[in-house]
């Protein structure tokens, strides 16, 4: 994902938005090769700290490694202290979702569109982009 996927909403689908959905969203962000660079490097870095625990899908939250104890350093796809999060998507039989905080990739989203339980993430070749 941190290679191929885009942020949400595309910029054609944005340009059909009205302007009250236009107030909900953020403007399409370009993703440059440095961002996801840096991305991919800090994956080194982080550790798996909180497995969703729903019994539906295989999501799971990360923190850097020196931040493994830090409870505001959000782990879930919420609020927390990071001064920057990128949303990147792409789609299974479900929808996936990479959440970016801050350079570093804090939540791996794969939330089933039905009734669908998902035991564990697809395999690379399943993810469309």
């Amino acid at each position: 994902m941190i290679h191929h996927a885009v942020t949400k909403p595309s910029e054609d689908d944005y340009a059909d938005f009205t302007d009250v959905q236009k107030q909900g969203w953020d403007p399409p962000t370009p993703i440059t090769l440095q961002q996801r660079s840096v991305w991919e490097s800090n994956l080194a870095e982080v550790v798996v700290t909180n497995p969703c625990d729903c019994g539906h899908c295989p999501s799971i939250g990360m923190r850097p490694v020196l931040r493994v104890d830090d409870e505001n350093r959000d782990d879930a796809g919420g609020l927390g202290d990071y001064v920057e999060r990128i949303i990147l998507d792409a789609t299974v039989d479900g929808c996936m979702l990479l959440f970016v905080d801050d350079d570093s990739p804090s939540y791996l989203e794969l939330a089933p569109a039905d009734d669908e339980i998902y035991t564990e993430f697809p395999p690379p070749e399943a993810i469309k982009y």
